[in-house]
């Protein structure tokens, strides 16, 4: 039985060497949310075939970090849940443009709500695991729990330009919650090389 969780320990180490891909995905995100506030007179629905594919990435990179880590202790089902997801729901939205810009508020709205519970629950994994800093990670959670609610309860208010700043808004927080993830995967690493 210990050379079970020997082995474990030993995987597990091994593992987490590629928190890199999830600051990746925080940094695509937070350009993309650039962009969008760069730009904000870009049509609405070219904003909608750049959301399907920034969806569609995301998801790879979450199952590419999922599968590389299928011996990491905790968090692997959340990623792995999330990358499918994410990649199924970029891939309707990139083949089907109309359905992306007339309902661009409502997915992004839930594909944030679920990334934030995905950030949330990994927080609360890291943290029975005492690694530190692992707050931040649910406080950026807790945060896209409010830019996801905020763009499910604005449209009907206050119209389409308003989801466009909510919407550069959110990128940029995902990107950050990504990164911080990330940072936060690394130092896992560096304790387990220590």
């Amino acid at each position: 039985m210990n050379s079970y969780f020997v082995s474990r320990w030993e995987k597990s180490k091994e593992a987490v060497r590629y928190w890199w891909l999830m600051l990746l995905l925080g940094i695509a995100l937070f350009i993309v949310g650039i962009v969008i506030f760069a730009y904000p007179a870009a049509s609405y629905l070219g904003m909608s075939v750049l959301f399907g594919f920034v969806i569609l990435f995301s998801g790879i990179f979450e199952i590419v970090l999922s599968v590389s880590n299928n011996h990491l202790v905790t968090g692997r089902g959340w990623l792995l849940a999330a990358g499918i997801i994410e990649a199924v729901l970029g891939l309707l939205l990139i083949f089907n443009v109309a359905l992306s810009a007339a309902a661009l508020p409502v997915f992004l709205g839930f594909w944030l709500l679920f990334r934030s519970f995905t950030l949330i629950g990994l927080g609360g994994d890291m943290n029975s695991m005492q690694v530190p800093g692992s707050v931040w990670t649910i406080v950026t959670g807790v945060l896209l729990l409010l830019c996801s609610l905020a763009i499910l309860f604005q449209p009907v208010v206050f119209g389409a330009q308003a989801v466009v700043i909510w919407v550069g808004l959110s990128f940029l927080m995902a990107g950050i919650s990504a990164a911080v993830f990330a940072f936060q995967l690394k130092n896992v690493h560096k304790a387990f090389q220590q």
